[in-house]
């Protein structure tokens, strides 16, 4: 297909502190004030005097979505991905058109900050204060790879495209849409699963009220988010948004100005997109509100004249998935036939800005 063939959003797969579906989602969008669920009980007490609040998923469990059988030495954010993938994946069977070969050609682009943090810090202490590099665990070393949550998802479904992890800051959800569409336009992938994921953990957790880069107002969430990338046109499935634009771009000079002047560039090319594709913007979903970055985020976004909600309000600072529970949220509260604009600044000097259109189906 083209560099600039049209491409759609045809299902849409999310965990988060709100609960599991679309459903809770909007609920939680439209009463962002709701408590948090709190941390997981297996290792609560490891957030004792930790400041601020945490959520994780409610009630997680992932034999609740697959198999008992290959789970035991999975991390958190693989079984959070792993779940998302397998209710999306359950979605798109119902499609008549999707036959197994299609699997074979279809593709993952994961967003993450750094994969498990707590896989890669457990396996070191372990080494280094405990049973040594002989007596730990080989099952669990693959948990300490950033690709780890991608390559089981592909391997639990028999994807077999291209698999993919990318790690973008807050932006990285966003990134991997836009690398997912390259593939696509390329010939690379029929489909692709985008998104991102991120657990919660005690090392997260302690490791972002210690930077200070989030206000302690805003609760620790963790999640997964993704969506089915799909060529759009006449004879394309029913979709629930089309990728109207995606820009995702770099700030050299790490200031807020070098931040927002980035961020500009990006919002107002992905305007003159939704422009030209005749979608109107009532919608604004930033990512940055309750951070440091926040009012360079602003800033860039002056001259936009629509309503905003903040999607991490609803289900908290989860890093590289921001961005995948960004573009579930346009879905969950978008208005047919108008364009809902996502923007994220990362404290590395990446920017994003992407316009979902959504369709009459969402």
């Amino acid at each position: 297909m083209s560099a600039a063939a049209e491409l759609q959003i045809s299902d849409v797969s999310v965990l988060s502190a709100a609960g599991v579906g679309l459903d809770a989602l909007r609920a939680r969008l439209r009463e962002p004030g709701a408590a948090p669920g709190g941390a997981p009980a297996e290792d609560i007490t490891q957030y004792e005097g930790l400041p601020g609040q945490v959520a994780a998923v409610p009630d997680f469990t992932i034999t609740d979505y697959v198999p008992r059988k290959g789970t035991k030495n999975l991390d958190r954010t693989t079984k959070l991905g792993l779940a998302a993938a397998t209710l999306l994946k359950r979605s798109l069977d119902e499609r008549a058109e999707i036959g197994e070969a299609s699997w074979a050609s279809t593709g993952i682009a994961m967003g993450t900050v750094v994969g498990s943090l707590r896989s890669s810090v457990d396996l070191d202490i372990d080494i280094i204060e405990g049973k040594g590099t002989d007596l730990v665990n080989p099952a669990v070393f693959p948990n300490t790879t950033m690709n780890c949550c991608a390559s089981q998802i592909a391997i639990w479904h028999s994807f077999r495209g291209p698999n993919s992890t990318l790690a973008n800051g807050t932006v990285s959800a966003l990134s991997a849409l836009a690398y997912a569409a390259r593939l696509i336009r390329c010939g690379h992938a029929e489909r692709m699963l985008v998104g991102g994921v991120e657990e919660l953990s005690p090392h997260t957790a302690w490791g972002i009220r210690l930077k200070k880069e989030v206000q302690e107002s805003v609760f620790i969430g963790e999640g997964a988010a993704l969506v089915a990338l799909e060529p759009a046109g006449a004879d394309a499935s029913p979709a629930v948004a089309t990728v109207t634009a995606c820009e995702v771009m770099f700030a050299p000079e790490r200031t807020q100005a070098g931040r927002t002047a980035a961020l500009r560039r990006a919002v107002d090319r992905a305007r003159a997109a939704a422009e030209a594709a005749g979608t109107g913007i009532d919608l604004v979903l930033p990512g940055n509100v309750g951070t440091a970055l926040q009012t360079a985020e602003e800033s860039a976004l002056d001259h936009v004249d629509a309503e905003r909600v903040d999607v991490r309000a609803a289900v908290g600072e989860c890093g590289g998935a921001l961005g995948a529970m960004q573009l579930a949220a346009a879905v969950a509260l978008g208005r047919p036939g108008t364009g809902v604009l996502i923007t994220g600044v990362d404290e590395s000097g990446a920017v994003a800005a992407a316009v979902l259109t959504i369709e009459e189906h969402a």
